[in-house]
């Protein structure tokens, strides 16, 4: 396996964190990539890099058809901000995938479960009101 194959199973290891030290990581990998890396390994990063913008898609219309009309209903900016500690345009943009400094961004695995027990929570608060 060449090296550059190596460094780019590493990069795709690390799409979807958005932490410090993944950022970190994968910009050192694209430097060396751009530094020592060819025409196999330019074509090989623009197929990884094209093949997660499909499942990013894939994955944020998904997210769309599965809330529907229900969209509306949530009360975004209450989730983002009791559930997450977040702005609701930071939530916006990873429901909607919309793409930010170059980035599309989406929920992880962990994000999307916090969303989920969210919206349990808030069900379970409303369906117990009962207007006196």
């Amino acid at each position: 396996m060449e090296e550059y194959q190596t460094k780019l199973k590493e990069f795709e290891a690390l799409l979807g964190k958005d932490d410090e030290a993944s950022t970190k990581q994968r910009a050192e990998i694209v430097e060396w990539l751009k530094d020592n890396g060819g025409e196999d390994a330019r074509k090989a990063a623009e197929e990884l890099v094209m093949r997660h913008l499909h499942e990013t898609d894939k994955m944020v219309n998904t997210i769309r058809q599965q809330l529907g009309e229900k969209y509306e209903l949530l009360p975004i900016s209450y989730i983002a901000r009791h559930y997450f500690g977040k702005s609701a345009a930071w939530l916006h943009q990873r429901i909607n995938g919309y793409r930010v400094r170059g980035k599309v961004y989406t929920l992880n695995e962990e994000q999307k479960k916090i969303f989920n027990d969210a919206c349990q929570d808030i069900a379970k608060q409303i369906g117990s009101f009962h207007y006196a």
